[in-house]
């Protein structure tokens, strides 16, 4: 669908009876893409998926139902039977107008597609390049997802968000040794700096070109974007309000005290230009807004829905999102963002004689978010000597509690921050800079 006008009307025939409390919702998410790989014509891809949710109130449980197919009565009746046994709920509706945003237009155009495959094949010429034997892959994308929302009070609101999104990279067999590298980057008015993100990718893949060997040991070791936000993926679960109401999270009682180091200061930002979830309104029509979460290391505030929010007598903030179009809004941040510092890359490598750069790792997740502990096996690790990033390491298992990763071990906070996706593992986009942790565990297999 192109240049097409989102009319808040067309929830169609969803209404409300006398008394009835809850809203539905209207998602559709479109994704246009170019992917070159493996020496072929680049490969044009269009992706369309469209999800009605309800979600209902009654005697004060939670129903909800979502479909690709069935009707707004259908959906109302499932969302009415599964109250029943639903969770206790305290979900109110938020007070909108009601045509808040409407007319909101599509930003495609199919102009787009020669723009995204010149870029692409720019590129992948550029990976090409790097090594007869380096086998690379692009793939450019453009996401856009228009939520039309309406409420039982009344409230209508329509609202679309677009970002492009650039992942390439590439891999390198030599015998048993396998080198990849990969990168994303996001950005909302126009395809990122493919010149820049190839000359990123070149110097990765030349810092790998050569193996070092190192003895178990703590190092300090600079946290680049992609696994900073394995490390904050704890720090939500002690933010958030499941962990908050069943009284599981130890910050329940600490806002306005000290929990992180005094160096980091972490938000729930909407409003950040490039931002995936940047737009007037989350996934339940509450306005959105700049919230710190840690200020200085303090904690400020929760990440809450309407329904957590309201469970902890605290006003909404804007901080419920669907981590997928049939999922119901959970208590997630808009866009993650950790301010930077004023410390360039060099500068971190700098601080140490001897440090490690990590930019991947494979299982680095908490086992139990809450306690924060991490152990995963570097994908992605390089040593650094006197400032200057000498080989790659292999063979290496890094571990951390990330609680005190991020109290008296960080060292420096970098100023170079660059998006991470939403994923599987990541519940929210996050716009992060590097982090620099000292005594961090690393175990070697020889």
């Amino acid at each position: 669908m192109t240049n097409f006008t989102a009319e808040p009307g067309s929830l169609g025939k969803l209404s409300w009876d006398k008394g009835q409390s809850g809203d539905g919702a209207d998602i559709q998410r479109q994704v246009w893409s170019v992917e070159v790989k493996g020496g072929q014509a680049p490969m044009v891809r269009h992706g369309s998926e469209q999800v009605r949710a309800v979600r209902m109130v009654q005697d004060g449980r939670l129903g909800f139902a979502a479909s690709r197919t069935k009707s707004w009565l259908e959906l109302k009746q499932e969302a009415l039977r599964s109250c029943a046994n639903g969770p206790e709920t305290k979900l109110d509706e938020p007070v909108i107008g009601s045509t808040a945003g409407s007319n909101i237009k599509s930003r495609w155009t199919s102009a787009m597609i020669p723009q995204m495959n010149g870029a692409a094949l720019t590129l992948y010429h550029t990976l090409q390049n790097l090594s007869s034997d380096f086998r690379p892959s692009v793939t450019i994308s453009f996401v856009q997802v228009t939520t039309q929302l309406t409420t039982s009070n009344g409230g209508q609101a329509v609202w679309t968000q677009g970002y492009w999104d650039v992942s390439a990279g590439g891999r390198r067999v030599n015998g048993t040794d396998f080198h990849g590298i990969a990168e994303t980057r996001l950005k909302a008015d126009d395809i990122p700096d493919i010149n820049q993100l190839g000359l990123d990718l070149a110097q990765r893949f030349g810092w790998g070109q050569d193996l070092q060997t190192i003895d178990s040991g703590k190092y300090p070791i600079v946290f680049l974007p992609p696994v900073t936000m394995g490390l904050l993926t704890s720090v939500l679960a002690r933010l958030s309000g499941p962990s908050l109401i069943s009284g599981n999270s130890p910050w329940e009682d600490q806002r306005e005290q000290q929990v992180l180091s005094p160096l980091l200061s972490i938000f729930s930002d909407a409003t950040i230009p490039d931002g995936p979830r940047t737009s007037p309104f989350d996934d339940e029509g509450t306005s959105t807004g700049k919230w710190a979460l840690i200020e200085n290391g303090i904690l400020k505030n929760f990440v809450l829905n309407r329904d957590a929010a309201r469970h902890l007598g605290l006003e909404p903030q804007g901080m419920g999102y669907r981590p997928a179009p049939t999922a119901m809004p959970l208590s997630l941040p808009a866009n993650l963002v950790i301010q930077p510092s004023a410390s360039s890359f060099s500068e971190l490598l700098n601080r140490f004689p001897r440090m490690l750069v990590l930019n991947g790792w494979i299982g680095g997740r908490p086992t139990n978010p809450l306690r924060g502990d991490i152990a995963g096996n570097a994908s992605d690790l390089y040593f650094s000597e006197q400032g200057v990033i000498t080989g790659r390491v292999k063979n290496a298992v890094i571990s951390v509690n990330v609680f005190d990763a991020l109290s008296h071990q960080l060292v420096d906070v970098g100023q170079d921050a660059s998006w991470v996706a939403q994923g599987m593992m990541q519940a929210a986009p996050g716009k992060l800079p590097p982090l620099l942790i000292d005594h961090v565990d690393v175990t070697v297999r020889q």
